[in-house]
């Protein structure tokens, strides 16, 4: 797997470039300080699979750039991993085909599922703009059917988070599994940490965003 990084701080490229290490050990990263030498590398014709690019780093102009490389690179995916947090620019940028919006802030372990998805034809938004309220934004975190986010959670991990997504109290789901309290609290721990993230209302949003109407 050939994989493109673009961002002007090195930090951030050795970061995901550990991560994509954990998304294919065989994978090679060839990375990118500037919008310029991101282009600079396409011209040589490497055939990448994936790419993951800030939108703050030098020669960047703006959304148009964004949509012209997308245009330029398909069907390979690209991936923004940004400092954003505006609903409003989000949406912005999703609806200029790149398939991820990925917050910087997101932890590890859900940025290689992200990854992951990605890599499988899926597209991802943040779980801010599936909040009630909240104009939709262009894309869905999964297809029916696609492998990425819900890929290392357990059968029954995947059971809890059906109810959980249901609506269902952590003593409900133990009722209807014939599981004690305890166990079922155990299993919410294990499906937040798998999904990277920090409450249940991130993981039901997760679910929601999938499209899927059953995980397990």
């Amino acid at each position: 797997m050939q994989v493109l990084i673009a961002d002007d701080h090195s930090i951030v490229r050795s970061g995901l470039t550990h991560l994509v290490g954990e998304l294919d050990e065989q994978a090679t990263v060839v990375a990118a300080t500037s919008f310029g030498q991101l282009n600079a590398i396409l011209d040589e014709g490497t055939a990448f699979d994936l790419i993951v690019m800030d939108l703050r780093m030098p020669g960047l102009g703006g959304l148009d750039d964004v949509e012209a490389l997308v245009r330029r690179v398909a069907p390979v995916p690209v991936a923004i991993f940004s400092m954003i947090d505006s609903p409003d620019e989000m949406r912005a940028v999703l609806s200029r085909g790149v398939r991820a919006f990925i917050p910087k802030s997101t932890d590890d372990v859900l940025v290689v599922n992200i990854l992951r998805l990605v890599m499988a034809g899926g597209s991802y938004v943040p779980p801010v703009l599936g909040m009630p309220g909240a104009p939709a934004a262009a894309g869905t975190a999964a297809r029916n059917g696609v492998p990425g986010l819900f890929d290392g959670l357990t059968r029954r991990q995947l059971e809890v988070l059906d109810l959980l997504a249901q609506g269902l109290s952590n003593q409900e789901i133990g009722e209807r599994l014939g599981l004690n309290l305890s166990t079922v609290k155990t299993h919410v721990t294990g499906v937040l940490k798998a999904l990277g993230v920090g409450s249940r209302t991130q993981a039901v949003l997760l679910v929601k965003e999938s499209g899927r109407d059953r995980l397990a």
